[in-house]
């Protein structure tokens, strides 16, 4: 995944806590343990890949990272967002999840 994942996880666990979803400090150690998965930080991407992707489906920059990293790494995506899902498999990319068989 790219770094910006971490980001992301720490805004819903964020928000999670903050409308009562998690409990107190349920940020903090919902985010330990993810911090425990073996994940793969492939770092921020290329700007010309995420821009021109960005571009080409109307994705935001964030979504096209994902995208991008797919790409790059001849990888699976997993996502539950039907825009970018759609947009990988016109690029080739295989989705994973509940939208991977239609949207």
């Amino acid at each position: 995944m790219p770094s910006l994942f971490w980001f992301e996880i720490r805004n819903i666990l964020t928000m999670s806590e903050r409308r009562g979803r998690i409990g107190p400090g349920g940020a903090l150690v919902n985010m330990e343990r993810v911090r425990r998965l073996p994940l793969d930080d492939a770092g921020i991407g290329g700007d010309s890949s995420v821009l021109l992707l960005a571009a080409s489906y109307t994705l935001s920059a964030y979504d096209a990272a994902y995208l991008a990293l797919a790409l790059n790494r001849g990888i699976p995506l997993a996502t539950l967002d039907r825009k970018l899902s759609a947009a990988a498999r016109k690029e080739g990319v295989a989705v994973l999840g509940p939208l991977s068989h239609s949207d």
